[in-house]
């Protein structure tokens, strides 16, 4: 990204902020009636007049300078390859252009910088099936129609492992297949699913461990480091990384349960099972956190068996927002001080009751592919 951006400084040169529209931002100003404000001038303001309008819902009004002029805040931008210039380049020339003379600024915020892009993390091109996505060429996946059929979480975990965060990759439905399967499942949802079914059967609640064998304490001390690797890597934008660490983490708790064998030792040692159950379920209750920002929605569904209440992050809901001359819009938002998801170990309290488990995922029929290329040749012969 930041090779990227140098190189456009020898190429600078005006550019219009305005387009011959009927439809965008007007033009506030005589004359420009028929013009419109370019949307990529106007889309990145929207980061701060956003920010501007959530503090006045909040009845906060002066909120949004905790974060916009505080030299501490870590502004971090998430976009394709193809919109660096935007912010690298564009966004940052308007903060400094503006300075803090913004949302009705008093004179103690007058002169103060507002904070610039403190990262830009840019992913490269994802193409599919071979090709260019084009809605006009019929080379598309629409969200809706994809979510009619798959889980979101076995979406986002695709995208997330194999997307293009720094080379271009291919999005084919055979991988699509392949990872869910040979990877989500294998890995994680084959751990919560034995996991929680033997701890269900022989104990239907989180038991009382007794005792921790080093075995336990090593297992529970490698999936808490995870807190610091995998957040590490998050913190970095390192995503795919921080995903397949993870997937590390949840192979060696898999690899705990298959050496300790509870199902036998259940016929001699119902206290020694106890612990290794429990050891077994605060694992995955770690884990749960760490696949959260991955894949929120079966963690969500894990975190309702484990006996827990309330939402980890989520549910968002759609409500009305005032603008001030008396028309209304509509954003995205959520009662997020009432979420109780923490970045830290959870502590699985002894006696909880466990609920009947369910599978966290869906396998995907290798039919799927062909299934979807069909669909794909369809889309584009209907276009022509």
């Amino acid at each position: 990204m930041r090779v990227f951006s140098l190189g456009l400084l020898d190429h600078l040169k005006p550019r219009a902020i305005t387009r011959d529209l009927e439809w965008g931002v007007p033009i506030p100003l005589a004359g420009y009636d028929d013009k419109r404000i370019y949307v990529w001038f106007d889309a990145v303001i929207g980061y701060l007049s956003a920010s501007i309008e959530w503090a006045r819902r909040v009845g906060r009004p002066d909120a949004w300078k905790e974060w916009w002029l505080n030299p501490a805040s870590r502004h971090y931008y998430f976009m394709g390859k193809d919109n660096i210039v935007f912010h690298s380049i564009i966004w940052p020339s308007m903060l400094i252009g503006c300075g803090a003379d913004v949302g009705g600024g008093t004179q103690a915020a007058r002169g103060s910088p507002l904070q610039l892009p403190y990262e830009v993390v840019s992913s490269e091109y994802l193409t599919l099936e071979g090709k260019k996505f084009s809605s006009s060429r019929g080379v598309t996946i629409y969200v809706r129609d994809v979510l009619s059929r798959y889980a979101a979480d076995a979406l986002r975990f695709y995208l997330a492992i194999a997307g293009p965060e720094t080379q271009d990759t291919d999005f084919t439905w055979a991988e699509f297949v392949r990872r869910n399967n040979d990877e989500l499942i294998a890995n994680w949802g084959n751990l919560v699913n034995r996991v929680l079914a033997i701890a269900y059967r022989f104990f239907g609640q989180v038991p009382e461990p007794g005792k921790l064998e080093e075995a336990d304490q090593s297992l529970l001390a490698a999936v808490e480091a995870g807190f610091t690797s995998v957040g590490g890597l998050i913190e970095e934008a390192r995503f795919k990384a921080a995903l397949g660490e993870a997937l590390r983490l949840a192979d060696l708790a898999n690899k705990y349960v298959s050496d300790q064998e509870p199902w036998k030792l259940i016929k001699s040692d119902r206290q020694r099972v106890a612990a290794v159950v429990y050891t077994a379920l605060q694992a995955v209750d770690d884990l749960k956190v760490l696949f959260t920002p991955f894949l929120p929605f079966s963690s969500q569904k894990l975190h309702a068996l484990l006996g827990y209440q309330g939402f980890l992050a989520g549910p968002l809901v759609f409500q009305e927002a005032a603008e001030a001359l008396g028309a209304t819009h509509r954003v995205l938002t959520g009662d997020y001080s009432s979420w109780v998801g923490r970045w830290e170990p959870p502590w699985l309290p002894v006696g909880q009751r466990l609920q009947q488990p369910v599978p966290l995922f869906g396998k995907l029929d290798e039919s799927v592919f062909e299934e979807e290329l069909t669909r794909l040749r369809n889309e584009r012969t209907q276009l022509g």
